[in-house]
């Protein structure tokens, strides 16, 4: 996992790893580039390091947000990049606190990122970039019902990236970590 926040989405992943159908049979790592790194250079990274051979590592994801109301540069250039290399993508538009919202209540309205990270902290209570993962983690399925029901809606609009604010893609890595993690106790 390459993450471009130094708090929360490390925090929320760490979660994940605690939970005991994850915490045997997956090892995830995660990369945390420098405060603020954009999705093109976390891209770059994970790139880089698949091209390594001495790298034992069977998924690569990078953990990035759009931003809202200026985007972050060289979003496209960094899908790309990662779908040419292999590289798999949890994108949060407008930012990984939609997410977070998303474990509390569905959310279809455009959010700036100001916004969301007040309404997160106004839904959980918290002071800060910090959270309380195991509460949030135990309410995983919410938020990827919330987050489906978001692709979807943006489906049916016709409204493509990056101009589906609000949406999440970390549903995708919760769900593909849990699968991983099944077919791994199942093969023991």
């Amino acid at each position: 996992m390459y993450v471009e926040g130094v708090s929360t989405e490390p925090e929320y992943i760490d979660a994940l790893k605690r939970l005991p159908e994850l915490s045997g049979p997956v090892s995830v790592d995660i990369a945390i580039e420098e405060a603020g790194a954009t999705p093109m250079r976390l891209v770059e990274s994970a790139c880089a390091d698949k091209r390594r051979a001495d790298l034992d590592i069977d998924h690569y994801w990078c953990v990035f947000d759009v931003e809202s109301p200026q985007p972050h540069p060289h979003l496209e250039r960094a899908r790309r990049k990662a779908r040419d290399n292999g590289v798999r993508l949890a994108i949060s538009n407008p930012c990984f606190e939609l997410w977070l919202v998303l474990h509390h209540r569905q959310h279809s309205r455009h959010l700036s990122t100001d916004q969301a990270v007040d309404l997160r902290r106004t839904l959980d209570g918290a002071d800060g970039k910090h959270l309380d993962g195991t509460a949030y983690v135990k309410r995983a399925e919410v938020a990827i019902r919330g987050a489906r029901s978001l692709r979807k809606k943006h489906e049916n609009d016709g409204t493509n990236f990056p101009n589906d604010n609000p949406s999440s893609s970390v549903d995708e890595f919760v769900t593909h970590i849990r699968d991983v993690a099944r077919k791994a106790g199942v093969s023991r």
